[in-house]
């Protein structure tokens, strides 16, 4: 799935590029144009920073879930809710399963030692709790530091269980993408993603073992394979900024 400017010869790759071709007669927010833009605005930032990967260039959609669960363990419990699960094939016919994490102005939730806090209080509430143990579990399989270094207690939990989530719902698939897809919206005038890129950076030294892009989102890139998964993996970085201004910005030309 691709999109384009008037024509299959003007390629389109973000909503920002859509909104700069806009005549500016037709800019009026609300109308038509822009509004049509920012609706199609989420797919176009997410296949365009895919499409920056050659394997992942010019998918075809096959599907899309919101709100898929995904199981990575076997503690049980209400595990992982993906916000959505796209599911593509590239030219080749190759399968590819993206799943996102979608933020809207808000970080990548706690850290490992404050969810390690609320574990070990749920535990004592209720002795049958697997919160521990699943968090326990994560860092033994996903985690490369031991658990008295204090690196993995900075980890951002909700990376970690997306990530296992994604994982898990790699089988049968050729590519498996896991997108930290982040909105800037007028709602959410305070913006606390400003954190997240630090986050990111220390999953991907911690779990991914690998560095990420030293330029701000979009981006795709390859991380390194895992012996008991089979498809290729990879790490996206999405921003879709819907704010108002951004509209009423002048038109390019």
């Amino acid at each position: 799935m691709r999109f384009y400017w008037r024509s299959d010869d003007d390629p389109l790759t973000d909503y920002g590029e859509w909104l700069g071709r806009i005549d500016r007669k037709n800019r009026q927010p609300g109308t038509s144009a822009p509004t049509l833009a920012q609706t199609w605005s989420g797919p176009l930032d997410l296949l365009g920073a895919l499409g920056g990967v050659p394997e992942l260039a010019n998918l075809v959609v096959r599907s899309v879930t919101a709100e898929q669960k995904a199981t990575f363990d076997t503690y049980g419990g209400n595990v992982r809710n993906h916000d959505v699960v796209l599911r593509a094939s590239t030219p080749a016919d190759e399968s590819v399963i993206v799943c996102v994490e979608a933020k809207a102005g808000e970080s990548l939730g706690d850290p490992i030692a404050n969810q390690r806090q609320q574990a070990e209080a749920a535990l004592a509430k209720n002795p049958r709790s697997k919160a521990v143990l699943r968090l326990d579990d994560l860092l033994t399989r996903l985690c490369r530091y031991p658990a008295d270094d204090p690196r993995p207690n900075a980890l951002q939990y909700q990376l970690l269980t997306g990530w296992a989530g994604t994982l898990a719902d790699a089988d049968g698939h050729h590519h498996a993408v896991f997108a930290v897809h982040e909105f800037r919206t007028d709602e959410r005038p305070a913006d606390k993603t400003g954190h997240n890129r630090q986050a990111l950076d220390r999953f991907a030294d911690a779990v991914l073992r690998c560095e990420l892009p030293d330029h701000g989102p979009p981006w795709c890139v390859r991380v390194p394979d895992i012996n008991e998964v089979d498809a290729r993996l990879y790490l996206a970085h999405v921003v879709t900024d819907l704010r108002g201004a951004r509209i009423n910005r002048p038109a390019a030309g």
